[in-house]
């Protein structure tokens, strides 16, 4: 490990661990993007993974009171068991594959979210979160990053912007450490890695603190288009970049 990758991760942390508190998801996306740059996919992943549990925990803890159960229960089942599923056999499948596929999705959420977002409504009934938690378990388990899904899902289902950002952190919070735990089952971070992971909990202190100010004080939906330009821009660049080689 190379001393210039500590200050690195931090920064690609706090800026996600800010979107994340602002958005309500975000995290990985931008983690999963740049990490990947830097170090190997799935050390990638383990730490990006071990850096938003924390994150997602820390703030499903503060909004407890305002976490709604009933809305979350039919679509977390089937994500969480699919994201377990998919992560264990994606660990067979090669880095250059999961980062090209990676690309492909950072298009697809960033053509979502600029185009059809406005136009469909899903009803949060028991069906579809069961058939978009099958989707979200998919995305979160090849590349952890369900957040788009379960935005889609959880928005019309809350009443305000504390109870979604309450309700899609205890979500995200479930199956992270279902990652989590397959994660460190299959090794993907070692001791060696522990002055990332350090690194990784100073930016996410701080990202997290002015992501919940940015929550509180800027509209989310300027604010991420803002986020979802950059997601696709980069989504683009991976795939050119691996089409290159």
């Amino acid at each position: 490990m190379q001393t210039f990758m500590i200050p690195l991760v931090a920064l690609i942390i706090l800026t996600g661990s800010c979107i994340q508190s602002a958005l309500g998801f975000g995290c990985t996306m931008i983690t999963m993007g740049l990490l990947p740059l830097m170090m190997d996919y799935s050390k990638a992943m383990g730490l990006s993974i071990v850096m938003v549990s924390i994150s997602t925990l820390f703030i499903s803890i503060r909004y407890r009171d305002f976490i709604r159960w009933d809305v979350m229960l039919p679509f977390v089942i089937p994500t969480a068991v699919i994201c377990g599923i998919v992560n264990l056999l994606s660990a067979k499948v090669s880095s250059n594959v999961m980062y090209l596929l990676l690309g492909f999705m950072f298009v697809a959420v960033a053509v979502f979210f600029f185009v059809f977002s406005d136009k469909i409504r899903i009803n949060p009934t028991p069906l579809s979160g069961a058939l978009l938690g099958v989707i979200c378990g998919v995305c979160y388990g090849l590349f952890a990053s369900g957040g788009p899904t379960a935005a889609l899902y959880l928005l019309p289902a809350t009443e305000n912007k504390k109870e979604y950002l309450a309700t899609i952190q205890a979500f995200l919070c479930i199956n992270n450490f279902v990652i989590l735990f397959i994660s460190l089952l299959l090794g993907r971070l070692g001791t060696g890695d522990l002055p990332l992971v350090g690194a990784g909990v100073v930016g996410l202190a701080a990202g997290t603190y002015l992501g919940l100010l940015i929550h509180d004080k800027i509209p989310a939906d300027a604010f991420g288009k803002v986020i979802y330009a950059f997601v696709g821009i980069g989504g683009l660049w991976i795939i050119l970049g691996h089409l290159a080689i």
